[in-house]
């Protein structure tokens, strides 16, 4: 029994700290709408040359009309978004 609560405390607290984590990156990227100053590259994201992420399993990003849908997952597709952000 508290093995079982040991754990689901931790797998919460993962999946607490890694929307965190992504919502500070979708917060920075609708501050910044320069998507062509993202890269995907081994399983990172940039933003120039800085890091934004790290352990994305998933990025596809489309525009129509201004407004720019991302559609992201970490750790394995663990964890994944979808983003709207108006330009």
């Amino acid at each position: 029994m508290v093995y079982s609560l040991v754990k689901r405390n931790s797998t919460d607290t993962f999946v607490v700290e890694k929307n965190l984590i992504l919502e500070t990156t979708r917060l920075f990227l609708s501050k910044n709408h320069h998507f062509s100053k993202i890269s995907f590259i081994n399983k990172k994201l940039y933003f120039e040359n800085n890091l934004l992420l790290e352990n994305v399993s998933k990025y596809e990003v489309s525009t129509i009309e201004k407004i720019s849908t991302i559609n992201i997952c970490i750790y394995n597709n663990s964890i994944c978004q979808v983003w709207k952000i108006k330009e």
